[in-house]
């Protein structure tokens, strides 16, 4: 067969030919090196008796039961390559689908890699590749059980000598001078410290528009922690913020070789001391006694002559707690709706319902012990002097972020390759929040069917308040799908949690105005728009709404929570240390834990 004759041949048709050969084909060595043999690679070996350097240890195809041979003379003159059956052999006894479930060709490889080189997850690469390869390949067969385990092992593969720089120095004092240099580089201020009591380590850094942002609105501040970001297994700490663009941002960063509160608290002293003004009128966080106990060291409140830094906890893992440990679903339920009451007395009268409810005593213990003297910090009727307090009850923002920087960093790199990540990601963060500060007065949203009246004077608010003012105004819509009938409102004054948590007209105000009494006359857009005249979503902070009881404590119960908070945090370590270790290491796992205790 001509060389001209086969060019125009499919990547199929080129696999079938090449599979199970009745002809002597002629093509050239560089078609054949570049667009025949990859496609059919997997479907022979070489010549016997050459070493096999490295056995493939998946799933292979037993020997001796396919005899099929070909015989490639390379006509090094001519510039030729010549294929034929090998004496006379007989056919393949499996097919080319079998063949690449075993081991992928090299055409298919070389796709991967193409992707993976993107650093893009497997799952998007198993499905650019499958895409690409039936779409303009003709090799949709051949891709057909292209598995994510595959891809991901030749990402491994790949990525491993592209990212040794990423993991660093084996000695822990190089890797931490090269994080040190290497963030100081990116202009972020970097401070390490050394707790001698404990014999613990820490490295503090931020850029410098990050502590600006925390000095502006630090007033509600999340931290949280995440592991398994570097090889020397230090937690990563983050301080997390919401500017007036209603965008999350980073306030500061810190590692911390272990987590205890004297560790954690050294780092906050570090952050408050470049960052003077910053003093959170809140701070948000899980259930980490940890945390808690490294807070109250660092902002001492009253005491020292500072206004009061008060810890509210994370509704969310509360919520999960409370499915793990109050296993009585009407009593969990009572529990949540205590959470949601509006007022202290509301809250109280629904945890002793719960209490009186409950048929098992270990779960009313736990309801007493855990939860009826510190409704302040987990239930809402604590919040409702500060929308921003309503609006943000939770630290799904910092989870996220902590889950986008897990994507990208792995317990193998060394803190200079976990910092590279984190700065990356930073960068992306502020390019993020400068195109929404952008946006925020300038963009104007499109929305279908609502009314020009209504769209006019939502435009004279910023962006991310017209989203919401949409999508209160499609929320009408499900109301009279549903048979509502107007609500009956006399005032722009309702008692929704929209309305409670954002100060804006909600959906029962739109819904009252189309058909009922004309509530949004000009005066009441007006007042509305106002809110954010000369001001973002700062103005949350501010604006109170009624006067917040807080408990006052005698000097005596100050001492009981001080302890019970002490005995909470060293009950915390010793569940982290049995964690982290090997119990089949039993001398060193008591050793390691004599030392921590």
């Amino acid at each position: 067969m001509s060389n001209n004759k086969i060019v125009h041949f499919t990547s199929d048709e080129k696999r079938a030919l090449l599979f199970n050969i009745k002809n002597t084909l002629e093509i050239s060595e560089e078609e054949f090196d570049n667009s025949w043999w990859p496609l059919v690679s997997n479907s022979s070996t070489r010549k016997e008796n050459i070493p096999i350097k490295k056995r493939r240890t998946t799933m292979i195809r037993p020997a001796n039961i396919c005899h099929a041979k070909i015989k490639v003379i390379r006509m090094t003159s001519k510039k030729l390559i010549q294929i034929e059956r090998y004496n006379n052999t007989p056919d393949h006894t499996h097919t080319l689908i079998e063949s690449d479930r075993l081991k992928r060709s090299t055409a298919v490889r070389t796709l991967v890699m193409q992707e993976a080189i993107k650093n893009y997850p497997p799952v998007a690469i198993v499905k650019a590749v499958k895409e690409y390869a039936n779409n303009e390949l003709d090799l949709g067969e051949s891709v057909k059980d292209l598995k994510r385990k595959e891809v991901a092992n030749i990402k491994y593969k790949l990525h491993g000598p592209l990212e040794t720089h990423l993991v660093g120095n084996i000695e822990l004092e190089s890797d931490i001078l090269e994080t040190i240099s290497y963030l100081k580089n990116q202009e972020y201020y970097c401070e390490r410290y050394y707790i001698s009591q404990k014999s613990t380590y820490g490295i503090v850094f931020a850029h410098p528009k990050q502590l600006k942002k925390l000095h502006q609105y630090g007033w509600l501040t999340l931290i949280d922690s995440t592991h398994k970001t570097n090889k020397h297994d230090w937690r990563l700490f983050t301080l997390y913020i919401r500017d007036s663009y209603n965008c999350w941002d980073v306030g500061a960063h810190f590692f911390v070789s272990n987590e205890d509160s004297d560790t954690i608290a050294e780092a906050l002293k570090i952050i408050r001391n470049i960052c003077k003004n910053w003093i959170p009128g809140y701070v948000l966080m899980d259930q980490s006694n940890i945390e808690a106990n490294s807070i109250k060291k660092v902002f001492p409140g009253l005491k020292a002559g500072e206004n009061e830094c008060r810890i509210i906890l994370c509704t969310v893992h509360i919520v999960r707690t409370w499915i793990a440990k109050i296993y009585e679903k009407k009593t969990r339920e009572i529990m949540i709706g205590a959470m949601h009451k509006r007022t202290k007395i509301g809250c109280e009268q629904f945890i002793q319902n719960a209490i009186q409810q409950c048929s098992v005593s270990a779960v009313c213990n736990f309801i007493k012990r855990n939860y009826m003297k510190n409704s302040h910090k987990w239930a809402l009727w604590a919040r409702q002097h500060s929308p921003l307090l309503l609006q943000v009850t939770s630290t799904n923002a910092l989870e996220s972020y902590h889950s986008e920087l897990k994507r990208t960093t792995s317990f193998l790199y060394g803190l200079i390759g976990a910092s590279y990540k984190i700065v990356a990601l930073d960068q992306k963060k502020r390019a993020e929040s400068e195109n929404t500060a952008f946006n925020f007065r300038t963009k104007k949203i499109s929305a279908y069917g609502v009314d020009d009246e209504f769209l006019e004077e939502i435009h004279k608010f910023p962006f991310p308040v017209q989203q919401m003012l949409i999508k209160e105004i499609g929320a009408v819509m499900d109301r009279l799908e549903k048979g509502k009938c107007v609500p009956g409102l006399t005032s722009l004054e309702c008692h929704c949690l929209f309305h409670n948590r954002y100060l804006l007209p909600c959906k029962h105000i739109f819904h009252e105005h189309m058909y009922g009494n004309q509530l949004l006359t000009d005066d009441a857009w007006k007042k509305f728009q106002g809110l954010f005249e000369e001001n973002g979503f700062e103005i949350y902070e501010q604006r109170e709404l009624v006067i917040e009881e807080i408990p006052i404590q005698t000097d005596a119960e100050k001492k009981i929570e001080n302890r019970r908070h002490t005995v909470n945090e060293l009950t915390e370590r010793v569940r982290n240390t049995v964690m982290d270790y090997d119990l089949g290491h039993t001398k060193i796992f008591k050793m390691t834990l004599i030392i921590c205790l």
